[in-house]
């Protein structure tokens, strides 16, 4: 009964409520890694990031599944090409969250310094755009201004990170004498600025795809 009801389901609503979910698990890693760099304890920074894995597992199951109703539908809400790369940025967002977390773990005892809280924090702010944007895909030709300037504040966001992240790699060389330790706190700089520029992908495929709609 299950699989008849699903087949029964307009193929564009499934996209849209998948799509959704994966908002919602990019927006739950994002406050979690922004809780994890916070935490001092080494125990607790470990309980952080088995969270983060448990969504991002979560996050895999539904870019699989999206993946597969693409395989399966005739109709789609928009462009195959841009339904793959939209689900894939996406899911590779939330596989960075999880990298970075992974890495704070693994990489003890390492310091957090203030321009990775700076840069988790960004990070959020992404998570919360991309959260309402992939929530109300449904509704995109009714707010397409508005969806584009959500699209420029991500945009924005990225090179704030990229100037961020210069200064805090000059900041890391011209103040860590320890050479591990400056490889780990390199390393996660580094994922956690990848990740602003993957949600930077993540608007540019939202633009194509208003652009196809205008």
């Amino acid at each position: 009964m299950d699989s008849f009801l699903q087949f029964l389901v307009p193929k564009e609503r499934k996209f849209f409520t998948l799509f959704k979910q994966q908002g919602e698990f990019v927006l739950a890693t994002a406050k979690l890694l922004a809780e994890q760099v916070r935490e001092t304890d080494e125990e607790e920074q470990k309980l952080l990031y088995r969270e983060i894995k448990i969504v991002e597992t979560k996050g895999d199951t539904v870019a699989a599944t999206i993946f597969d109703e693409l395989n399966r539908s005739f109709v789609t809400p928009f462009d195959r090409d841009d339904i793959q790369s939209l689900t894939s940025y996406v899911d590779s967002f939330i596989d960075l969250i999880n990298d970075t977390g992974k890495k704070i773990v693994m990489y003890q005892p390492c310091p957090i310094t203030e321009h990775m809280v700076q840069l988790a924090d960004f990070i959020v702010k992404d998570a919360e755009l991309l959260c309402d944007i992939l929530g109300n895909l449904s509704s995109i030709r009714k707010n397409i201004q508005g969806v584009l300037e959500q699209c420029k504040h991500i945009k924005v966001i990225e090179h704030e990170c990229d100037d961020l992240y210069e200064i805090s790699t000059v900041n890391l060389f011209a103040n860590v004498a320890n050479p591990v330790t400056l490889m780990k706190q390199r390393e996660i700089v580094t994922t956690l600025e990848e990740t602003t520029d993957r949600a930077q992908d993540v608007g540019n495929i939202i633009r194509r795809i208003i652009v196809k709609f205008a």
